[in-house]
């Protein structure tokens, strides 16, 4: 797996729409396979522990992936919390 060029400064919106085709492809693939919600959560840590192997040799593309990993959690985490009191 390499790193496709990307332009120096996608915006999150451009980033969204560029991935957006193949979540939902992912997605209907899950459905297609009828997983459980358990088993595609696997599915995704699998990948995700795949992607952080292969980005041992970028360390600054995996600190990013990282840190927005962790944000994206935080920010679930909080929305839950908000959300129950």
């Amino acid at each position: 797996m390499t790193e496709p060029e990307m332009p120096f400064a996608v915006t999150d919106e451009e980033m969204q729409e560029r991935i957006r085709p193949l979540v939902n492809e992912v997605l209907e693939r899950f459905n297609q396979e009828n997983l459980a919600p358990s088993e595609a959560g696997m599915v995704i840590l699998s990948l995700t522990y795949r992607l952080l192997t292969v980005l041992e040799d970028a360390p600054e593309a995996r600190r990013f992936f990282i840190l927005t990993l962790i944000n994206l959690i935080n920010n679930f985490l909080a929305e839950e919390i908000e959300d129950r009191g």
